[in-house]
């Protein structure tokens, strides 16, 4: 069959796709990933079919430009709210006004109109699209194929749509205004394309987080294990000597970019690990190293390294939560000392980790170079964190790997066209 993946121009979202598009390949399949023509490169980086439909997005420098109060959950009105005091009807309906929005932006008018001239071109038999790119479930519906939403983590999305439709039914007829619907209706319209819900949620999901850590929803799902695609990478020569000590993998992003300030300097965080009798294997550009100054002995900075390469021979991991990372540890069994960031899943994802013992979390405000230190001092020593890690590597394991849910994918198309 034919396969139309379709993702906005982001690595990581496009990287979650690739084993899956891989797993279709091999199965003998003909994949195919649209995206906007910045997002091209990765994809044949990727040794995959890239379809450029729209203009270049950019996001990363959209990112970079917008304070975090503009940007989508990192304002008053979040998706990740999960508070039952704060969901209220205004809430809830405000909440999906402005993420319609965004998410029209990411995935706008130009791109929705080529891709659907490329679906009606190529007629694929099936439509997978992540989870934020809605030209994707618009170019199925206009050539009348099943179409799968990819998620990327937890659905906060299909968990409040649940709660915005439980809302709804509580109001008047004429008081059930549907801001989706709105925006998804407009976009449809000029291919032909009526709102129904499946636009907004797929006509089926597939979830790539085991079923503990997710919401209960309504909606057909596809289970699969996520396993992370790090993109191109070359295992370094000192990797592949055994540590002469226990390892750490010290990410330093955005997390530890947040709570750096006049008082607290990126440099004191990493020398906090100065008088841990561990290698501290750091990801530190070349504008960090600068800002830092001399690093303690026990700490290798990278500017990149492979983490499937890196995690197994590592017994702490301090990261931000972000879904690849994470990912990553779980796969090889690793304790995790999580910061968590507000973009997505970070806090909800940290904390079933924690309940599970198999991770620390810290929140920003409350990070200090003495409690870093304390934290991966405790990873180290109490050996519950490992046990507790590989337990949970070893339920991820068992969810179906990418290529056994192809048969389940196969099923979906089958199920035929509409038109």
């Amino acid at each position: 069959m034919r396969v139309l993946m379709t993702v906005f121009a982001n690595s990581s979202h496009l990287f979650n796709m690739v084993p899956l598009a891989w797993a279709l390949t091999t199965a003998g399949h003909e994949v195919r990933i649209a995206s906007q023509p910045d997002n091209v490169q990765a994809i044949s980086d990727c040794g995959l079919t890239a379809v450029p439909v729209g203009n270049d997005l950019n996001i990363m420098e959209l990112a970079r430009s917008t304070p975090r109060e503009e940007m989508a959950n990192g304002g008053a009105l979040t998706l990740n709210e999960t508070r039952p005091e704060k969901l209220t009807w205004d809430y809830v309906h405000d909440t999906f006004a402005q993420h319609s929005q965004l998410y029209d932006y990411m995935a706008d008018r130009a791109m929705t109109d080529e891709l659907v001239e490329h679906a009606r071109q190529w007629q694929p038999d099936l439509v997978i699209w992540d989870a934020l790119t809605y030209a994707g479930p618009i170019a199925a519906e206009a050539v009348g194929v099943p179409h799968v939403r990819m998620l990327f983590g937890l659905d906060h999305w299909g968990r409040m749509r649940g709660i915005f439709h439980q809302l709804a039914a509580e109001r008047a007829p004429e008081d059930r205004h549907d801001p989706v619907a709105d925006w998804l209706g407009a976009k449809g319209a000029p291919y032909g394309v009526a709102f129904d819900e499946a636009l907004s949620t797929g006509r089926a999901t597939l979830a790539v987080a085991p079923p503990w850590m997710g919401f209960p929803t309504e909606l057909p799902t596809i289970s699969m294990r996520h396993i992370p695609f790090n993109g191109p990478a070359v295992v370094p020569d000192w990797l592949r000597k055994p540590a002469d000590r226990p390892r750490i993998c010290l990410t330093l992003g955005l997390t530890l970019r947040e709570i750096a300030d006049e008082n607290v300097s990126l440099g004191d965080f990493v020398r906090a690990v100065a008088d841990i009798d561990a290698e501290v294997v750091a990801t530190l550009s070349e504008e960090q190293l600068a800002e830092i100054g001399e690093l303690p002995d026990n700490v290798k900075p990278v500017d990149f390294v492979p983490l499937h390469a890196l995690l197994p021979t590592c017994a702490a991991l301090v990261h931000h939560g972000g879904g690849g990372t994470r990912t990553n540890a779980v796969m090889h069994g690793v304790p995790q000392l999580i910061v968590p960031n507000w973009l997505w899943d970070e806090r909800d994802i940290a904390q079933r980790f924690a309940e599970r013992g198999a991770a620390l979390v810290t929140e920003v405000p409350d990070l200090t170079p003495e409690r870093l230190r304390e934290q991966l001092r405790r990873l180290l020593s109490d050996p519950s964190f490992q046990a507790a890690a590989d337990e949970i590597q070893k339920e991820y394991a068992a969810l179906p790997s990418p290529n056994a849910t192809v048969a389940e994918l196969e099923r979906v198309a089958e199920r035929g066209r509409t038109l």
